[in-house]
Order: structure tokens, then C-alpha cells, then sequence
């Protein structure tokens, strides 16, 4: 009985105030807080200043422990990373910002999903894929008419490029896709 009184729980960095997907976390956003070991993630940061001018790749509650996924970064990206156009997974991943043809679509997009890049080819009208297997990383942060996704560096450029001179838009193609079928 003794001994449990003496153990101390290891801190942890915690979330004082809410904080909005796409928005660099401040000191002030942070505290430390003693977690019972059993309970500590193991993706949980232990120093604030680890934290801080990191970007939240969703909205962050009062009291969330802050793990790595849940910042825009290498740990997010690689938690997510799914089935890519062609067989780029060797290829590093890397994040696009992408503004769409139509942004009202964004508020129905959710991190975490998977996409595929489309545009109109501009001879034929018809639909053009450009990139299959995206991720969103984030939707409607800081500029809410542009999305986050990751790709493969090579397919990230793509796209990228693409989006200078051609409207592009998304088609949701991932588990949440599935989830929704017609009945005959």
C-alpha cells in the first residue's frame, strides 16, 4: 500500500483549450498532467516545447492527451498512407495542398479519407483520373476552400502540377464509400 502512494504516474502532454484542425498549437494550448502508466499512449509526448508550433491535422479537445498522429507530420502520414495510383509505395509520401473546383464538397470530407483525384479532360469532356488512393490529411483548416491529402512524392507532384491550370475535384473512395450501397 505504501509503495503505490510513493509510485508517480509519468506526465504526459494534454490539451487545455480546443483547438481547430489546421491551426499551429501554442504553449498556451498545452499542459502536463500525471497519467497512469496503463493509460499513456505510446505516441504521447512527455515536453510541451515537443509540441508546440505543431499543426493539428483534426480539432483537438480540452483533456485529448497529444499523441503524434494527431499532427499534420511524418506520423500521421505513414499511420494513413493506403493503396496509391500505380505501385509508388516505395516512394516517400508526401503532403499536397489542394484547392477544388467545387469547395462546398469540403465539409463533407473527414481526415482519414480516401479519395481519388479527378479533373475533365478538356478535349472530350469526359472524366480524367488523376490520382487514385489519396488520404486526407485535413479539410477546411485555416483555409477552408483547400484540402490536405497525402500521396507518393511522384503522384503528389502530379497533382500539384495539374491543379495550376485545371479545376479539380475528389471522389471519395474509401471505407466510408463502402459503407454506402443501393438497394434494389
Amino acid at each position: 500500500m505504501a509503495h503505490s502512494w510513493l509510485k508517480k504516474d509519468p506526465t504526459a502532454v494534454v490539451i487545455v483549450q480546443e483547438i481547430p484542425a489546421g491551426t499551429k498549437v501554442e504553449a498556451s494550448d498545452l499542459g502536463l498532467q500525471a497519467i497512469p502508466t496503463s493509460l499513456l499512449p505510446s505516441t504521447s509526448y512527455d515536453s510541451i516545447d515537443d509540441v508546440v508550433g505543431l499543426v493539428a491535422a483534426s480539432t483537438l479537445s480540452s483533456g485529448e492527451i497529444a499523441t503524434k498522429p494527431r499532427f499534420v507530420g511524418t506520423e500521421l502520414i505513414n499511420s494513413i498512407a493506403t493503396n496509391v495510383t500505380d505501385s509508388s509505395l516505395v516512394e516517400e509520401i508526401n503532403m499536397v495542398p489542394l484547392s477544388l473546383a467545387e469547395p462546398s464538397v469540403i465539409p463533407l470530407l473527414q481526415h482519414g479519407d480516401t479519395i481519388s483525384v479527378v479533373s475533365q479532360d478538356p478535349d472530350t469532356g469526359l472524366p480524367e483520373n488523376i490520382a487514385a488512393g489519396g488520404t486526407v490529411i485535413l479539410a477546411g483548416g485555416t483555409d477552408p476552400s483547400t484540402i490536405l491529402i497525402a500521396l507518393p512524392q511522384s503522384i503528389a507532384e502530379k497533382v500539384a502540377a495539374q491543379s495550376l491550370n485545371t479545376p479539380l475535384a475528389v471522389v471519395l473512395t474509401g471505407d466510408r464509400a463502402d459503407n454506402y450501397t443501393t438497394e434494389e
